[in-house]
């Protein structure tokens, strides 16, 4: 039986929010069936106490690029920073790779703080420019090995009872689409309690051809399947859907240089929709992969839109 939860952090005004309804996060779910909370953990911010409780899994922070800066890449590094200071704050004022790992050890042991028992660590990079062109300097095996080495060298910050699940994103990286390339990620990780947390809408992502829920979670479980006994590493599942076909086949394939940041966050979010699922493919997926833990992972501005959308997505589960 899988355990259901959702995604939340303290960084927006959901709390502010929470506080004028008098309720308690769990009143508020109430009559939800979820269990608790995947908390994303943003830098290393002191977290509500009251939340530990209901942390289920942590997020940690994530940064779409950084292999210029793991691979000391100056001219990618040009790039993507118009300054120092720019890069110092992307980095959470680390300015080296040695740097640059203290500061994602200080947000594991931050998340760690909740005692959750996962944490969830994204394996992907691409800059802004790559994200509109699609033209990437790095191939998902490059990826996947400076993230193995990224991994290890602070993996022994994560205590030993909290299972570290890797995500896939439709970036270069951890994609699942490639059985050979999963193997590879994985022979390179030197820690036993890891797995992967598989994130439906990302995986859409990967096939622009998709057209329905239907067609989706017969292509998630597609994937899955070829994974062979690799798929016996998801413990989690991030679920959403996501049909961004349309859009990804005809937005122009050029980056401007005047792009804000919300530009980009419209144009990332054109492509990855976490809309819920309106019909039973969740209930066939959720079947199909059988994973420990289920996060009910979307996009909201409000709670109350939350919790529409939750309920929409958790009733196709059953």
């Amino acid at each position: 039986m899988s355990v259901h939860l959702f995604n939340f952090c303290v960084y927006h005004d959901y709390l502010e929010q929470l506080e004028k309804t008098g309720k308690t996060l769990p009143e508020f779910m109430d009559g939800l069936d979820l269990t608790g909370i995947e908390h994303f953990v943003f830098r290393n911010t002191a977290q509500i106490d009251y939340l530990a409780e209901y942390s289920v899994g942590a997020h940690l922070a994530y940064w779409p690029y950084w292999m210029g800066l793991w691979q000391h890449d100056a001219v990618r590094l040009t790039r993507e920073f118009a300054s120092e200071e720019e890069k110092r704050k992307y980095y959470f004022d680390a300015v080296t790779p040695e740097e640059w790992l203290g500061a994602i050890r200080q947000n594991i042991a931050a998340a760690c703080s909740l005692k959750p028992e996962y944490a969830v660590w994204h394996v992907a990079e691409a800059d802004l420019p790559e994200v509109y062109t699609f033209h990437f300097q790095y191939t998902d095996r490059e990826v996947l090995a400076a993230a193995a080495d990224v991994f290890n060298a602070v993996s022994d910050s994560v205590p030993e009872e909290v299972t570290v699940l890797f995500e896939n994103l439709w970036w270069p990286g951890l994609r699942l689409t490639e059985p050979e390339e999963v193997r590879f990620f994985f022979d390179r990780i030197r820690r036993k309690n890891v797995g992967i947390m598989l994130d439906t809408g990302h995986l859409m992502n990967t096939n622009p051809d998709l057209h329905n829920e239907a067609e989706g979670a017969d292509y998630v479980c597609r994937t899955i399947d070829r994974l062979g006994e690799l798929a016996g590493l998801i413990k989690g599942v991030h679920l959403s859907c996501s049909l961004s076909g349309e859009y990804q086949k005809t937005f122009p394939r050029i980056f401007r240089p005047e792009t804000t940041f919300w530009d980009t966050y419209k144009h990332i979010t054109a492509i990855d929709r976490h809309s819920p699922f309106q019909t039973k493919a969740a209930r066939r997926i959720v079947e199909f992969v059988q994973p420990h833990y289920v996060t009910h992972e979307m996009i909201y501005s409000t709670l109350e839109e939350m919790r529409e959308k939750l309920k929409i997505q958790i009733e196709n589960c059953f």
